[in-house]
């Protein structure tokens, strides 16, 4: 075991690592900042719109079935 300085909050702490890192009061924090920050950039499925819809419907001698957009 060796006594380690955490590189963030200087707080001392003890592992088998040769190297100094974050203490464990400081990688939880960390860890719970990096979920928060995926959560807000996973990406959305994006919604089509009217016109995408329209351009990959089926068509019949140049239009689309009326049906096919609750018209």
């Amino acid at each position: 075991m060796n006594n380690h300085e955490c590189i963030k909050c200087k707080r001392q702490y003890r592992d088998n690592d040769p190297d100094s890192y974050y203490c464990e009061l400081c990688l939880i924090v960390s860890k719970k900042i990096a979920q928060e920050l995926e959560k807000r950039f996973v990406p959305r499925a994006k919604e089509k719109s009217m016109l995408e819809l329209y351009d990959e419907a089926p068509k019949v001698h140049g239009f689309v079935n009326a049906k096919d957009f609750m018209i």
